[in-house]
């Protein structure tokens, strides 16, 4: 089984959009691209379960040394941000956790 593919949801300047469908993990977790400025890609979780552990992946460039795990209160939403030399892969982020977590991601003007 595939990670879950998340799609950018961009947002224009000078506008608005609604917030994406947040997509839940799957036991691979999932993948969210990341082909534009790193400061431009907000990245949204939200934790359905009991508190649990969101994971975002080393990257594979020299920066990517290790991972970052953050905890995500039960029922909270959190906004990430992430350096692409520290997290990028593949031309994608990929992030794991329990399947109680859901993840879009916005792209800012």
């Amino acid at each position: 089984m595939a990670a879950t593919e998340i799609v950018l949801t961009r947002i224009p300047l000078s506008g608005g959009v609604e917030l994406p469908t947040l997509a839940a993990l799957n036991a691979e977790g999932a993948k969210i691209p990341f082909t534009e400025q790193d400061t431009r890609t907000l990245i949204l979780v939200e934790n359905t379960g009991s508190a649990g552990k969101i994971v975002f992946k080393a990257g594979s460039g020299i920066q990517g040394v290790a991972d970052l795990a953050v905890t995500v209160a039960q029922g909270k939403t959190m906004a990430f941000v992430l350096e692409s030399g520290c997290f990028k892969r593949e031309g994608a982020v990929f992030v794991t956790g329990p399947t109680s977590m859901k993840v879009g991601a916005l792209l800012l003007p």
